[in-house]
């Protein structure tokens, strides 16, 4: 029941979300789902997995000071605001211990299969059906057009999501008819290079560089062959209007972060902090997970938030990611990787091994 609710959640993505106690905080299905599976699986077997819950906890610590530093700045909405997004970020921290208790451990691996085949055959449902999305500018979205964006309503955590899922479907050609071509029709440049990045790596540690050259190969015809709408600026790879917003976000970030060395402007009181409109998407975060970190709790916070990331620097391709956007943070992302944790005989290393379908003994 749990792994359906789960699917379920995670299939409906973005498509709508609720208002909660303020119009800057804004609850998906996953959000809710998480919460509740979370709160169902109390008490959590701490001493287990003290080798996350130790810098989750001084994370955790060090954000909720930086809050209260920043009380006397922003004033009592912007640090309850703050303190529901440290809050989340915890919830969904320690959902993997969560998922262990809920769902049997043979489940776990078919259920990341799932997510990901769904993503993909949403995506490219959405992709044919409402290859339009501009319409959704009304309700703060970007105006993509003929791009992937699925579920989630944007093509670059869309398209990480699916990168993770080729991943695990490296011996799967089969899997890859259907998850590649979804990925390839994001345009989304950053899915692109963690994509390149984590086949390179997983070449050099299993596979040989034969391999990364016929994905080189398939990568090179793919961008030849991507249909490219004439009045669509998003499918233009050699785009520049994206890349200055980045470097402008990136900009801004370090410059609130040089301001606030220490225990930064208080997480997350971002938004505050650069005089962002509360009705954006993105108002609440930087292009980069790792800039966001320093921002918002300083180099302190950055030090803890690094020693939590030791632990999980298998996935390369995040991480590579996370240089573009603030995927780290990004609550699909953060259930993939509570799964990965979750999965039968897993250790954090620095490649994701394939999951086992193996019940544990």
């Amino acid at each position: 029941m749990a792994a359906l609710a789960l699917a379920l959640a995670f299939a409906f993505g973005n498509l709508y979300k609720f208002s909660f106690f303020s119009p800057e905080v804004r609850i998906s299905a996953l959000d809710v789902v998480v919460f509740v599976l979370t709160l169902l699986a109390l008490p959590l077997n701490f001493k287990r997995y003290r080798y996350l819950i130790l810098p989750i906890g001084v994370f955790f610590t060090l954000g909720l000071v930086s809050l209260i530093l920043a009380l006397p700045v922003y004033g009592w909405q912007a640090i309850f605001v703050g303190s529901l997004y440290l809050a989340r970020w915890v919830v969904y921290s320690l959902f993997f211990a969560s998922i262990i208790q809920l769902i049997k451990s043979s489940k776990i691996a078919p259920l990341l299969y799932s997510l990901g085949l769904i993503t993909a055959i949403l995506s490219l449902g959405q992709y044919f059906v409402f290859p339009d999305v501009r319409a959704l500018t009304v309700a703060e979205w970007d105006p993509h057009y003929f791009r992937v964006v699925g579920t989630w309503l944007d093509p670059g955590f869309t398209g990480i999501i699916l990168v993770f899922t080729l991943i695990l479907l490296v011996d799967n050609p089969l899997g890859w008819v259907v998850v590649y071509p979804a990925l390839a029709l994001t345009y989304s440049r950053s899915s692109y290079l963690a994509f390149l990045v984590s086949m390179a790596y997983l070449a050099w540690k299993r596979k040989g560089w034969r391999f990364f050259v016929k994905i080189l190969l398939l990568f090179t015809l793919t961008l030849t062959l991507l249909p490219r709408a004439p009045d669509g600026e998003g499918v233009k790879l050699e785009r520049t209007n994206s890349i200055q917003a980045r470097i402008d976000s990136w900009t801004t970030a370090w410059k609130i972060f040089t301001q606030h060395p220490i225990l930064g402007v208080g997480f997350n009181t971002y938004r505050y902090a650069q005089g962002a409109s509360l009705k954006s998407h993105a108002g609440a975060g930087t292009d980069s997970s790792l800039l966001f970190v320093a921002a918002t709790t300083g180099i302190l916070g950055l030090l803890a938030y690094l020693w939590y990331l030791k632990r999980l620097f298998y996935l390369l391709a995040l991480l590579v990611h996370s240089i573009f956007l603030n995927s780290l943070f990004y609550p699909a992302v953060m259930v993939w990787i509570a799964l990965l944790l979750s999965v039968p005989g897993f250790r954090p290393g620095p490649w994701p091994q394939k999951p086992s379908l193996s019940r544990r003994g």
